[in-house]
């Protein structure tokens, strides 16, 4: 009997430029490991631009040619295509994008060889900023964050502080152009906008000091993110967790609910932020500042590694502003405003002797005079007297302690 000869599916590439829209078999071509076995792309459409785009694409395809140069070829020529497309061609636009990106970073291409990379994603997102179509539902804007988000991606992986802040700062600059997170592009895809906040919330916290600011994008992320399964965003959770714990330290004294936590995180995640934060946050009940001073020290890697050496050492305050109110709480009477240094020297800190005793004294003083600065505590100090002269009324403010 003879063989059934096959018949390679047809996929007219024509169709969709032509009728401005794009689906799974549109996708499927743009993306080099992903195609129908056997399938014919037709392109017939009398445009150099498009044919240059097919050719690479095609080129790509095959093994032996894909390189990262070819990628960014593919995604240059998808930019002047894009040029003059409305908002159908965004999210092929991002596919092309996020597999170089992918592409490059699992090739750990060289540093000039990323930097040329982010160029070409740049332009995507410029093309996305820059659109001045007055139709909302045809305008390029929704795609502003998506790409953004590579880009933020790419800058973190060449550590390139100065990059980030430019995008940011271009970002809030055409805020009032931009439509809200909720409707756009990013907004149908959920872990774009987990990547977003997150994203948002390191520049924040671990580069401008700005904890109230990384908080309410990092909570955002949290809140965003489902809180089981294997999606990306879940395995997203160790990194969102791991800043948002310190930074809403920072800014709103929330302390994290262990309990909680666990429900949500694996046991591996879970046991890995006790590690880190569970020691810190009893230090920061108990104002035990040797405590909380050993632990940074057997971990100062792990938090510089993580932008979060800042962060600890402004914890680092709130631990002594612990110690200095449990010392006032217990240690005085509290009828009277004028208490003695001496007070807050506790534990071993009172066998000194005469010479180390005085530079305690003056290390407390420099603490104290610290903790009233930044208006955690009321009152003044006399070094000649060796006394702080407390407000009468609350000396330590609630928001504080």
């Amino acid at each position: 009997m003879p063989k059934k000869r096959s018949i390679k599916p047809s996929i007219n590439l024509d169709a969709y430029f032509a009728g401005r829209y794009y689906d799974d078999r549109f996708l499927q071509f743009l993306r080099y490991d992903s195609a129908p076995a056997g399938a014919d792309y037709v392109l017939t459409l009398p445009d150099d631009k498009l044919r240059q785009f097919y050719d690479v694409t095609m080129q790509l395809k095959r093994a032996s040619d894909r390189t990262i140069n070819a990628a960014e070829q593919q995604l240059r020529l998808f930019n002047r295509i894009a040029e003059q497309e409305t908002n159908w061609i965004v999210y092929p636009l991002y596919v092309v994008a996020h597999q170089l990106l992918s592409l490059a970073l699992h090739e750990a291409a060289s540093h000039e060889l990323l930097e040329q990379c982010g160029r070409t994603i740049h332009r995507s997102f410029n093309l996305c900023l820059n659109d001045r179509n007055p139709e909302e539902h045809e305008n390029r804007r929704t795609g502003c964050y998506t790409f953004a988000n590579l880009e933020f991606r790419l800058y973190h992986a060449l550590r390139n502080r100065d990059m980030m802040k430019n995008l940011v700062k271009v970002l809030q600059s055409r805020g009032d152009e931009l439509p809200p997170l909720r409707d756009t592009l990013a907004a149908e895809h959920k872990s774009h906008c987990v990547t977003y906040h997150y994203y948002m919330g390191e520049y924040y916290g671990c580069h401008e000091s700005n904890f109230v600011s990384s908080f309410e994008h990092l909570n955002t992320a949290f809140l965003t993110c489902p809180a089981s399964g294997n999606s990306p965003c879940c395995r997203q959770l160790w990194h969102i967790l791991l800043l948002l714990i310190p930074h809403a330290m920072l800014a709103h004294r929330y302390y994290p609910n262990w309990d909680a936590i666990e429900r949500i995180c694996t046991p591996d995640v879970y046991a890995a932020l006790r590690r880190y934060y569970g020691p810190v946050t009893a230090c920061l009940l108990n104002g035990d500042v040797t405590r909380y001073d050993d632990h940074c020290a057997q971990n100062e890697v792990f938090f510089l590694k993580h932008g979060l050496y800042v962060a600890m050492g402004l914890l680092r305050q709130l631990v002594w502003l612990k110690r200095f109110h449990n010392c006032w709480l217990y240690g005085t009477d509290r009828a009277t405003s004028v208490v003695p240094l001496e007070v807050f020297l506790v534990g071993s800190d009172q066998q000194l002797n005469t010479g180390a005793r005085e530079e305690q004294l003056d290390a407390l003083e420099c603490q104290l005079a610290n903790q009233i600065s930044n208006g955690n505590i009321k009152g003044y100090l006399s070094h000649s007297k060796r006394c702080i002269v407390l407000s009468k009324r609350d000396p330590f403010p609630r928001r504080c302690t």
